[in-house]
């Protein structure tokens, strides 16, 4: 099956994929750093970085793509349905998968492609549906998330219920904060700002959805964490800055930008959607970006197992249902919320005591008692009790009562 990245930053942050070599002591001077590669790859160009990689999309789709990008983040800005035809014929004659994209400031591209089995009605109740957080519909990807006040989405009744007037484009504008879980390789997490447009619309007869976003400023700096179980969605949260692996613990490392435009566009009969993106992110340490397109292609493989995982389970609960079930577990008084999370911790103690990773250490620290615990907040304390439900709901391995 093939793959894409739903959203703008998660889905590609594959970042530190290069640095398989383990690096020396930090010098004072980190603006001095060389950039490490792994081996055989220092010499490597991005166009063999991945099957059909040596080709590209055609320039005026690229050029359609990089004009929607005006419209993350300004409002004033007019959305030309007209200046969108040449992404979206592009899509409707169908198109590639796993291609290099142009570089744009500085950084590296991909688009990718999928056929979805999902409707996108059901796509956008579940994933473009602000009383569903996106860490339940993108799970391996996202650990916290939410749509910043003042976004239009939080008045907007719901893009899906829009679908049997739609007459005319239906733009609307938000602001949404994301922090990732932990990069496979490296163990890094990051927190960064997005500006959104997205915008619902019929073309040549198939209703579209096009979730164009930028990232906003600088990230947050990397901070180190542990994939424990990718498939069971389980990570563990320092919350010490470095990166995990690879004698790489000194680097401050940050996502300084993405940039994506992922259409959704009907198949006839509704029951399928192809759904497209491209994808720019540059990242790395010393303002070096280290990312490779094949890096960005493996992030969006990573990111839509889980969302297909999600959506495609015949005992996914109502988006309804998870609604109500995220205002149930934020409305917790401290002391029962507390009693939960603690609960939860010594279930992740119990299940990862013998985890090579957090035998020792710091993490081994963390590991004792209710330190883990005491280190999340309110919201990382509802994300983990809500993704909890959800996995229990799908018949997957929870450490929570429910």
């Amino acid at each position: 099956m093939k793959y894409s990245c739903f959203r703008a930053g998660a889905c590609g942050v594959l970042l530190l994929l290069t640095l398989a070599l383990a690096a020396p002591p930090a010098p004072a001077d980190n603006g001095s750093l060389p950039m490490l590669s792994a081996p055989g790859e220092a010499n490597a160009s991005d166009a063999s970085a991945a099957p059909g990689a040596a080709s590209q999309p055609p320039a005026e789709a690229v050029a359609a793509v990089q004009g929607l990008l005006a419209l993350a983040g300004d409002r004033r800005a007019a959305f030309d349905p007209q200046a969108a035809a040449p992404l979206l014929d592009y899509i409707l004659a169908g198109p590639g998968d796993g291609l290099d994209l142009p570089a744009m400031d500085g950084a590296s591209g991909a688009m990718s492609s999928e056929i979805m089995d999902s409707s996108l009605a059901r796509i956008l109740e579940y994933a473009y549906n602000p009383e569903v957080p996106a860490y339940l519909t993108h799970p391996s990807v996202i650990r916290v998330s939410g749509w910043e006040p003042g976004s239009d989405i939080l008045t907007h009744p719901g893009l899906w219920t829009v679908l049997d007037t739609l007459d005319a484009p239906v733009v609307l504008h938000g602001r949404e904060f994301e922090e990732i879980t932990p990069d496979t390789f490296s163990g890094g997490y990051y927190r960064y700002t997005l500006d959104r447009a997205l915008v619902l619309m019929r073309y040549k007869g198939r209703t579209v959805l096009l979730s164009i976003a930028t990232q906003d400023g600088l990230s947050d700096v990397g901070k180190k964490g542990v994939v424990l179980d990718d498939g069971n969605w389980q990570y563990f949260y320092s919350g010490i800055d470095g990166l995990t692996r690879g004698g790489m613990g000194w680097m401050d490392t940050y996502m300084y930008g993405s940039w994506s435009v992922t259409a959704y566009v009907e198949n006839p009969g509704g029951a399928t959607t192809t759904s497209v993106v491209f994808k720019w992110l540059r990242a790395g340490w010393a303002k070096m970006n280290v990312v490779r397109p094949k890096h960005i292609l493996a992030g969006c493989r990573r990111f839509a197992d889980a969302f297909n995982a999600v959506l495609g389970s015949d005992r996914l609960p109502p988006a309804a249902d998870l609604a109500a079930k995220a205002r149930e577990l934020g409305a917790l008084p401290e002391n029962e919320l507390e009693r939960r999370i603690v609960a939860y911790a010594a279930a992740f103690e119990k299940a990862y005591a013998d985890h090579p990773e957090l035998a020792g250490g710091d993490f081994g620290k963390l590991m004792r008692g209710n330190v883990y615990a005491d280190t999340l907040d309110r919201a990382e304390r509802v994300g983990i009790l809500l993704l909890e439900y959800l996995k229990a709901r799908l018949g997957a391995l929870s450490l929570t009562e429910g």
